[in-house]
């Protein structure tokens, strides 16, 4: 058996996230389907984060254990089997206690909004017909840059030991017409991108001053929240090790 490094690229629409779910069509269910379609039994794969619906993917990481193979030709057979919306980037060998959840260091997420109305790329992006303070929403990302505990930004009742994280980076700015938040933290909690997202976008619009986002966060209270980005415009950029 080798221990083989995944890179996934995905368009989340229409999936229920990565993680299996019964009845439910998933990322990790359809590449496991593909795996089991190339070698006759089941292969189990783990990926570095549990996308949530519609949220996309552009280097997503996975491991996965399986016999001794032509990593190129598996490559080209599961793209070949995969929908459309599922690409394998990558497959590589890595180290037996490589762990694509637990080695990592940190994940890069980019929330893409588009000012105007979209054709291509609309299902990216979250199209907002409002305008935005911009350099209020880069002062709200600066403080995020210096939170720790984001427990008014996790999903209630998500199971989790605590609720910090430690962020890298957290800014906005514009790239190709398109207004993007990055964020790159060693964790992220269940909608915590999203969370983030929709509350700088009410700081942005007047409805949240600093000091009220400040205290938000202080609280640690997720119904003070009025705003979740929608999961479209979310993509997992990157996973560093």
């Amino acid at each position: 058996m080798q221990r083989i490094k995944l890179i996934i690229e995905y368009d989340g629409g229409g999936f229920a996230g990565w993680q299996y779910q019964t009845g439910q069509p998933t990322i990790q269910a359809e590449i496991e389907n593909a795996l089991h379609i190339i070698f006759k039994k089941n292969i189990k794969i783990t990926g570095a984060g549990r996308t949530d619906a519609g949220v996309h993917a552009r280097g997503q990481v996975a491991h996965l254990d399986i016999p001794e193979c032509d990593l190129y030709k598996l490559q080209r057979s599961l793209n070949g089997i995969l929908p459309k919306q599922i690409v394998i980037k990558k497959a590589e060998n890595c180290d037996i206690d490589f762990h694509a959840r637990f080695s990592a260091v940190s994940r890069r997420y980019r929330y893409y909004i588009s000012l105007q109305p979209l054709a291509i790329n609309r299902h990216q992006a979250w199209y907002i017909n409002y305008r935005l303070n911009l350099q209020s929403m880069k002062r709200a990302a600066a403080i995020i840059a210096e939170t720790s505990d984001f427990q008014a930004f996790c999903k209630i009742k998500s199971e989790v030991n605590h609720y910090r994280c430690h962020i890298f980076r957290s800014r906005w700015f514009y790239k190709d017409e398109l207004l993007i938040y990055e964020v790159k933290a060693n964790r992220f909690l269940h909608g915590m991108v999203r969370a983030l997202t929709g509350a700088m976008i009410d700081v942005g619009r007047g409805h949240f001053t600093l000091n009220e986002f400040s205290g938000i966060i202080k609280a640690k209270d997720r119904t003070l929240l009025r705003t979740t980005a929608p999961a479209k415009g979310l993509i997992l950029e990157e996973v560093d090790y």
